[in-house]
């Protein structure tokens, strides 16, 4: 198993941090880097002092076999390697850090999941509120153009629906201002039937880009949620596809229902023949995180999911596509 490797300055900030360190703590090396080692990861102690500030004062290379790395709800050991880097003047500049295994913290996780809750609500109110008025511009628009062209049955197609999700949208606007995500209107709901305007909405772009898109259409009933959501979680794994494959490349959705444990499931299978990615970031926390988003997309499609009490699975190769299934509990 590759080790782990992170290093801190002479005041225990993180001034480098590997891939193997973010995918453990799931803390990007720009969130990382300047803080405290011991805000992120359990402080490693010699006979309650910290082990780095000893090294920092010492100079001495210390190695830990076995070395307790627990946190709240796992116990973990591993081996720990802290070597200090010194100065021409013979002050201590770094302390680099090895752990010899993969260790593996729940609470790290949940906690890590938690600010990107955070960092979700800090920026949607002001994007709620400040997308009301390029809405009113494109909402005007689109008036424009069905006056104009009223006798070009495409352009009256997409004009529709347009308008359709502009309405919905401005609605959906006021409820997250005035109330909680989760207070919502549930009505019973096609999944084909939104699917197939999600074909329609997104064939341009998908045509632009020489994709080829496949929908097959299984037999769904009706299933009770928020139609808005359910859209916007097939538009986030849908959009992340086509970035995914460029130019270039066949994108298949598929609908049908799945028995689980005695369960009923509405499943939406998307698959796509993009880069695909490495086993160790097959996961909805890490795998939307595209040279144009902040990997908040398959976050916020998994939690719209665990609302109806479904959930997402991601299955993916790198150089050889992802296949993310949606999986809807029908009650």
């Amino acid at each position: 198993m590759k080790p782990l490797n992170f290093c801190v300055d002479n005041k225990l900030c993180i001034t480098e941090w590997d891939k193997g360190t973010e995918e453990l703590t799931e803390r990007s090396s720009s969130a990382a880097i300047g803080k405290k080692y011991y805000e992120i990861l359990p402080r490693i102690l010699i006979e309650d002092r910290d082990a780095l500030s000893v090294a920092v004062k010492d100079g001495k290379i210390r190695i830990f076999r076995d070395y307790p790395f627990n946190c709240l709800k796992s116990s973990n050991t591993t081996d720990i390697r802290l070597e200090p880097v010194k100065s021409p003047d013979g002050k201590v500049d770094k302390i680099k850090v090895t752990l010899s295994a993969n260790i593996n913290c729940p609470v790290v996780r949940e906690l890590n999941q938690s600010q990107r809750l955070i960092d979700i609500g800090k920026s949607a109110s002001t994007l709620a509120h400040g997308i009301r008025n390029p809405l009113n511009a494109i909402k005007g628009a689109v008036v424009y153009l069905r006056e104009k062209f009223d006798n070009e049955e495409t352009l009256m197609e997409f004009t529709r629906i347009i308008e359709e999700e502009i309405s919905r949208l401005d609605n959906f606007i006021s409820m997250f201002l005035s109330s909680s995500m989760l207070d919502v209107e549930l009505s019973e709901s096609d999944i084909n039937s939104i699917l197939r305007k999600i074909e329609v909405i997104t064939s341009l772009q998908t045509h632009s880009a020489n994709i080829e898109s496949i929908y097959e259409y299984g037999e769904v009933p009706p299933i009770m949620i928020n139609p808005f959501h359910l859209e916007q979680a097939i538009l986030n794994v849908i959009n992340n596809a086509i970035e995914a494959m460029g130019t270039g490349g066949t994108l298949k959705v598929k609908t049908y229902t799945e028995n689980n444990s005695g369960m009923l499931f509405a499943v939406i299978a998307i698959s796509d023949t993009g880069i695909g990615m490495s086993e160790k970031r097959d996961n909805f926390q890490s795998a939307d995180m595209g040279k144009n988003g902040k990997g908040f997309g398959l976050f916020l499609t998994n939690e719209i999911l665990k609302c109806y009490d479904g959930y997402l699975e991601i299955k993916s190769k790198k150089n050889a596509g992802t296949t993310v299934t949606l999986y809807i509990l029908y009650k």
